[in-house]
């Protein structure tokens, strides 16, 4: 088994959506939404989850730095791609935090490491 020490950071989003959007169209949206981060420079991998009994989304992004992070932010607030996303989002539930990793596994990493 590897493991490494990692300076990447995890962005965690949580929100919820407006009453009257559906999941279905929420979930049409991210794939827009999926283009654009795949397009911002380190960008590592997405999860988008959704705890049922309170409606409460997460959004889970890795970034291989803050400072990619924090730009990918401003640019997902300035783009069209991601306007159609951020208009079925209750503004006032958004909550996004930043953490380093200070540690991660994946099965790939014993690939490399033979």
């Amino acid at each position: 088994m590897s493991d490494t020490t990692a300076t990447n950071v995890v962005e965690i989003v949580t929100f919820k959506l407006y009453d009257y959007v559906s999941d279905e169209q929420f979930m049409q949206s991210n794939k827009t939404m999926t283009a654009f981060l795949a397009s911002q420079p380190g960008f590592m991998y997405r999860s988008l989850v959704k705890q049922e009994q309170t409606n409460e989304w997460s959004d889970i992004v890795y970034w291989g730095s803050q400072v990619q992070a924090e730009a990918a932010g401003k640019a997902f607030m300035a783009s069209e791609q991601t306007k159609a996303m951020i208009n079925l989002i209750d503004k006032n539930t958004v909550t996004m935090k930043h953490l380093p990793v200070l540690w991660q596994y994946y099965p790939e990493m014993d690939q490399v490491a033979s």
